[in-house]
């Protein structure tokens, strides 16, 4: 439980200043707030980002394991979630690179028949599911338009996009506007309806 000029508060109480500082304190449960208020969209994030529920399940808990590792690195010059969603970003990339590069040795190693057969699998005849053209089309989008638009999204400001990617607020719009082109060119008719309408500015 943490803790705050005497008085004892429980974690849903507590803000993230709160819960952080009682982690550095020595009070190791309090991290179980910080989880408690960032999971959903830390999740949601690693789902947009790795598409595969299963592997952005465990990318999850261990971008949670790498956070509380790393917390006493947390000076605080921004607010816990842009900080951890600079290390779920990291992590969901570091995932991706690892992906592309088994598959690609596994093609790599396969006889020219075997290869020719997995490529065409992946493109089957038969129309999948609407679902599965979402993911289909986020899953080709760059990890740096997939994150912005994952973000967004998730109600972050351009500002605090910008500083979890390590980038400028330009950058961010830009990257929105061609992640929101590349999705309505593929998905015109599963495009959601507050994807295409203007984002409000913040």
């Amino acid at each position: 439980m943490a803790k705050q000029a005497g008085v004892h508060l429980t974690y849903s109480e507590s803000d993230d200043e709160e819960l952080t500082k009682a982690v550095l304190d020595g009070d190791h449960e309090a991290f179980a707030g910080l989880v408690a208020r960032h999971q959903r969209k830390v999740l949601g994030f690693c789902l947009s980002m790795l598409v595969n529920p299963q592997t952005a399940e465990d990318a999850a808990q261990e971008i949670f394991t790498k956070a509380f590792t790393a917390l006493p690195q947390f000076r605080g010059g921004a607010a816990f979630s842009t900080w951890l969603y600079r290390i779920a970003y990291n992590h969901c990339c570091n995932i991706r690179a690892k992906d592309t590069r088994t598959r690609q040795e596994s093609l790599d190693s396969m006889a020219e028949s075997e290869r020719d057969k997995v490529l065409s699998a992946q493109v089957p005849g038969a129309e999948p599911a609407e679902t599965d053209l979402s993911a289909m089309a986020l899953g080709e989008l760059p990890a740096e338009y997939r994150a912005v638009l994952a973000l967004r999204l998730e109600g972050e400001s351009y500002a605090a996009i910008a500083a979890a990617l390590g980038t400028s607020v330009d950058s961010v719009k830009a990257r929105l506007r061609r992640a929101r082109a590349i999705l309505r060119i593929r998905l015109r008719h599963l495009l959601p309806e507050d994807l295409s309408k203007p984002t409000e500015h913040k």
